[in-house]
């Protein structure tokens, strides 16, 4: 297993950068960072001054701004973000979210998601997905682990995987999960979503799994978090939340995009997948009222 190894990761977007650090940053970063998520396609034209001005810091915190994010200058971040912007097919500025026009809203929330998911598709390695899909496929039992509000993610994996007839396993609670990493064996999997990795819950669990020589899979926004490091697998995923709103994470669309691509590469690979699933529909279809329909 490739604990302890730092996994060298691809930067993703500048926005995907800006919403994996934001809260780290420091109050006049934010209102850089608040700048440039508002307003991705005029930052190419605009001077650090400029957008100093704009965001009312100065050109200095411009500056260290770029730093912070890992890029040499700001020049440099303008011309990723340039990129970014071609390669999304950009048709604009992001809109404020507002009931009194609900149609920017939906458009803006669909641009936003459908950028995160592109964003995540280049930062995924195909043989770690391949990877983690085997690792899951093979396993006795698997066991589901989150906190807060990633833990319905987390539930409803569980239930998704075990529609193919794989042993799955989502304590409702962080507590209970915790109780559940110290039954592991080296023949079971546990899989972390977190996307943060810093959860010291989690990181416990993880200290769990080693002891008992437990492969892990951990799906994360922070690829060099203390539980990203020490995983067996790590799958990387974007984060646009902050783009929506800056105030409270709130989206598991990446998660999510990352767990159904698993299924689907699961439910092409396992032999008697078409007969469990033709067994689940017997037990369970007449509550959905569609007699003969797997779903």
């Amino acid at each position: 297993m490739k604990r302890g190894v730092v996994h060298v990761e691809p930067k993703g977007s500048v926005i995907n950068e800006i919403c994996s650090l934001y809260d780290q940053l420091s109050e006049g970063e934010r209102s850089i960072a608040d700048y440039v998520m508002a307003h991705p396609s005029d930052i190419a034209s605009m001077t650090t001054r400029e957008i100093a001005h704009a965001s009312a810091t100065s050109a200095a915190s411009v500056s260290r701004f770029a730093r912070r994010l890992g890029y040499e200058s700001f020049s440099a971040l303008r011309s990723a973000l340039l990129r970014d912007e071609r390669a999304f097919d950009s048709k604009g500025d992001i809109s404020v979210i507002s009931l009194d026009s609900p149609r920017a809203a939906l458009e803006t929330v669909l641009m936003v998601k459908n950028r995160e998911l592109t964003d995540t598709l280049s930062l995924l390695k195909e043989d770690e997905v391949a990877h983690a899909a085997r690792m899951l496929e093979h396993s006795v039992s698997i066991t589901f682990a989150a906190v807060g509000n990633t833990i319905p993610s987390a539930l409803s994996a569980s239930f998704l995987l075990a529609q193919l007839g794989l042993r799955c396993n989502c304590a409702p609670t962080t507590e209970a999960m915790m109780l559940d990493s110290l039954s592991l064996t080296p023949h079971d999997v546990i899989v972390f979503l977190s996307k943060s990795g810093h959860s010291k819950r989690l990181n416990k669990m993880m200290d769990n799994a080693i002891d008992s020589d437990t492969p892990t899979i951990v799906i994360t926004n922070q690829p060099g978090s203390p539980l990203a490091r020490r995983a067996t697998c790590v799958l990387h995923a974007a984060t646009h939340d902050k783009v929506l709103n800056p105030d409270m994470p709130f989206s598991h669309n990446s998660i999510n995009y990352i767990i159904e691509v698993l299924f689907l590469l699961l439910s092409s690979d396992i032999p008697n997948f078409r007969a469990h699933a033709g067994l689940l529909w017997k037990a369970l279809g007449e509550d959905k009222g569609v007699p003969g329909e797997v779903f």
